[in-house]
């Protein structure tokens, strides 16, 4: 399912809570505008939105399939996934082109965040997301999956190197040896595969490399890009 963006808070971030069904959940994404650099630019948006920044769980991101389940707060090394059942934890991540992909059980307090990029669903990030979960006893089909903002297909143009590793129902050629991906139905089509629920997957339309308003693009920007945040917990009330 494709949603429109959530609505704008103060031009400074997203509020994804409401396409969870669990209503404990609170889900936010940093805009453009919110300066996010560094653990100082999280500990800021936490304050921001309300979460407390001391239960910070953030992941050391390289691009890596490493998935990792969370009791306590605090920097997980070499890592692009966490997840917790600890209703007192943030999860934190940072993109700026690749999906942010946020997991939330509809009746437990269980939630995640990952960092996934065409590297990541190539090594298989979902894959060991799932069986992150599977191990835990959790059934996929009780999670509300969304996959936030994004470079979209009609922006992520790949050589064949590239191109090659994917399915090529979700490949389009632009020129000869340009092709464009769309990796959110790539992840999509992963997640259903692995026992996530189609109906339960919500996929943001937003395309960071295109809103330059909004978003930080990496491939927009190269090496001057900032970043986005986005974080998932149990809502301030409830915790």
């Amino acid at each position: 399912m494709v949603k429109p963006s959530a609505i704008h808070q103060n031009n400074n971030f997203l509020n994804i809570s409401s396409f969870f069904l669990n209503s404990s959940i609170q889900a936010n994404f940093s805009l453009k505008q919110f300066p996010t650099n560094g653990e100082l630019g999280r500990e800021s948006f936490a304050k921001a939105t309300a979460f407390n920044p001391l239960y910070l769980i953030i992941p050391i991101q390289t691009h890596s399939t490493k998935v990792v389940f969370c009791d306590i707060p605090g920097k997980v090394e070499n890592c692009d996934g966490v997840f917790t059942n600890n209703p007192e934890n943030v999860c934190s991540i940072q993109v700026a082109d690749c999906m942010p992909i946020f997991f939330a059980h509809r009746f437990k307090p269980v939630y995640g965040l990952i960092h996934a990029g065409w590297r990541g669903l190539k090594n298989g990030i979902l894959t060991r997301s799932g069986e992150l979960l599977k191990r835990r006893n959790y059934n996929l089909f009780d999670f509300d999956v969304v996959i936030g903002p994004s470079i979209q297909d009609c922006c992520f143009e790949v050589n064949n190197d590239v191109a090659r590793y994917f399915n090529l129902e979700f490949i389009t050629m632009k020129e000869p040896h340009k092709f464009h991906i769309n990796i959110q139905k790539t992840a999509q089509n992963e997640l259903i595969q692995l026992g996530f629920v189609n109906e339960k997957i919500m996929m943001m339309n937003d395309c960071t490399f295109c809103n330059d308003e909004h978003y930080h693009s990496y491939r927009r920007n190269g090496s001057e890009a900032g970043r986005m945040i986005g974080l998932i917990g149990i809502n301030g009330e409830l915790a």
